[in-house]
């Protein structure tokens, strides 16, 4: 796939629409642009399967929005971010079918311990995507409204479809569910380097 991108680039730079310094920055876009497309075509197909394509989208977009500014738990190749986003929508989709007592409860408590975290430790950043102070201020102040108002409309869904609430509430749990993956592997990098430098 990269291979391709990196012909199309090539063509767009031999036909001077666009200039060389600037190649990097259209391959990661062309990359980015394909993923989302290739996840949101995933993302339809598995949630026509399960015959829950509106809840799908409604979840999609709201752990998009929210991922994308709070960050956190990152795949460390995008096989593996690909099959991991899959298994996590086959479970949202999963919980939102099912129907069994304290449901409503169990997804209210979780939300709103991960929509805490989330609040207090927006941006989690990545080791290859590192931030600067001023640009952890003003993404950390998007992951906060973003949380809040997905906390928000979730709660006001529960009056109105209980299955509208849980695939906005399973974006910010999942959202929190990263940044619990974020701590633990950071932890056992920290650990492992310990252990290097202590040989």
């Amino acid at each position: 796939m990269r291979k391709l991108f990196e012909r199309i680039v090539d063509f767009m730079e031999e036909n001077g629409s666009i200039q060389s310094e600037y190649r990097d920055i259209y391959l990661f876009a062309l990359q980015t642009v394909a993923v989302y497309a290739f996840n949101i075509g995933t993302g339809v197909v598995i949630g026509a399967a399960f015959g829950e394509l509106l809840y799908c989208m409604i979840f999609l977009i709201a752990f998009m929005l929210l991922r994308q500014e709070a960050g956190g738990y990152h795949a460390p190749g995008w096989m593996s971010c690909y099959f991991l986003s899959c298994g996590i929508l086959v479970l949202t989709l999963l919980w939102i079918k099912a129907e069994f007592a304290y449901q409503t409860c169990l997804t209210i408590a979780a939300a709103l311990a991960a929509g805490m975290g989330i609040f207090l430790f927006a941006p989690l950043e990545d080791k290859n995507k590192p931030l600067e102070e001023a640009e952890k201020k003003v993404i950390g102040k998007k992951a906060r409204i973003i949380v809040v108002t997905e906390l928000i409309l979730g709660m006001v869904f529960l009056a109105v479809n209980q299955r509208a609430a849980y695939a906005v509430l399973g974006a910010v749990i999942w959202c929190g569910v990263s940044y619990l993956a974020w701590s633990v592997k950071r932890y056992t990098e920290k650990n492992g380097k310990s252990r290097e430098d202590n040989n």
